[in-house]
């Protein structure tokens, strides 16, 4: 290197060399960057109408618990509503707060079945059976959301506890969620304002947090009312009683009796705890008209064969219908805990009980009756009223 170059110049070439690659490394960076950027742009258009049609609906809930009944007071944007349950073009363009009034009296029972699933009380886990008794509509002032007034169904729901006056409540919701045709908006809000054996407060329930509870239950409270259900569902339900009462008539001594009675017992609970756990849930359309059958048999074969050798396995099978046909007229919650346990033990306890009482005051009174020449004549006429009984009620269950 001649004398007074400087150090560090080199190869003009290589100068260059070294400014390219440094010019085209920039170049690349710069366009990566372009192209990423686009990309996300074109991503968003293309989102951006899916967005654009996300809806979410608001509604609120009022409860209030009056002795053994609650009252709830339900608010739902009406138009969701009309397209939610089905009710029709003429429903959900209906033009003023009269027409709209009109169309949801005249969908009563539409919209009295669709809630009865998705607005649900429990209380001590066994559920309240549901009533829907008015309905109004009222205009909700517009509000950063809305342009304009939106309408709302005012639902009046009425719920019978059957006899609870305290205990835990348990609400559950979910209304407009899941994936069925219901699910017409993307997600759903109700603000609750309850106040439920002596407990106030207020909640916000949506897909995510669907349920609530308040009170504190007794578990001796709990058995004794569950036990109360339990002894009158079996006295008080036609078919359930019926299949009884002909159990004793049919009887040819106490022992056989006992024996039927205790056969009914062990499938009947077995029914319902496989229920009300969940493990099977047979269709009201199939178990309906096969516990009407049961009634048939029995009361055929008291006449035709009483000793008959299947008598017993079919009363055992009769069994396990009538404890599924119990727990899908008195439904429980669905969680399992010992609540649950206990108004299902209680329950199950006043079944047999009252099934074993009303069979045993039956058969003393055939046992006098026996003694008498009207007995055969009115043992006939009784068996036969009860086949036409069970088989109208196997004809319209079925149909």
């Amino acid at each position: 290197m001649p004398p007074g170059t400087p150090a560090h110049q080199g190869d003009p070439g290589e100068c260059r060399n070294r400014g390219g690659k440094v010019r085209m490394s920039t170049s690349r960076v710069v366009r990566a960057a372009v192209a990423g950027l686009v990309a996300v742009l074109v991503l968003l258009t293309a989102a951006a109408p899916g967005l654009a049609h996300v809806r979410t609906s608001d509604g609120w809930s009022r409860l209030r618990s009056d002795g053994d009944r609650v009252g709830y007071e339900l608010g739902l944007e009406y138009e969701i509503l009309a397209r939610a349950i089905g009710m029709g073009m003429a429903a959900i363009e209906a033009p003023d707060d009269g027409a709209r009034r009109a169309e949801l009296e005249e969908h009563h029972d539409l919209i009295e079945t669709y809630l009865t699933d998705r607005v649900r009380v429990f209380v001590d886990e066994v559920e309240c059976t549901m009533t829907l008794d008015g309905s109004d509509v009222r205009q909700l002032p517009a509000t950063d959301a809305t342009a304009e007034d939106v309408p709302y169904a005012v639902l009046d729901l009425s719920y019978d506890c059957h006899g609870a006056t305290s205990g835990r409540y348990l609400v559950d919701y979910s209304v407009f969620s899941g994936a069925g045709s219901d699910a017409v908006v993307d997600d759903h809000t109700t603000t609750v304002d309850y106040d439920l054996g002596g407990e106030r407060g207020r909640i916000v329930l949506d897909g995510g947090h669907p349920r609530f509870s308040t009170g504190e239950q007794s578990l001796g409270d709990s058995a004794l009312r569950s036990a109360g259900l339990g002894a009158g569902r079996v006295l008080t339900g036609l078919d359930h009683a019926l299949f009884v009462a002909a159990l004793a008539v049919g009887a040819a001594g106490l022992g056989r009796l006992a024996r039927a009675v205790g056969a009914f017992a062990v499938t009947n609970s077995a029914g319902l705890l496989a229920a009300v756990a969940g493990w099977v849930s047979p269709p009201d359309q199939v178990l309906g008209p096969l516990v009407a059958l049961s009634v048939v048999y029995v009361a055929a074969t008291n006449v035709v064969g009483p000793e008959s050798r299947w008598r017993l396995p079919v009363v055992a099978a009769a069994g396990l219908l009538h404890g599924l046909a119990f727990a899908g007229e008195l439904r429980f919650a669905d969680d399992l805990g010992w609540d649950l346990v206990t108004s299902y033990a209680g329950f199950n306890l006043g079944i047999e009980v009252g099934a074993a009482a009303l069979a045993a005051g039956l058969f003393a009174l055939v046992t006098v009756a026996r003694r008498y020449a009207w007995f055969s004549l009115a043992h006939v006429v009784a068996a036969a009223a009860t086949v036409v009984t069970g088989l109208a009620w196997f004809v319209h269950r079925l149909l």
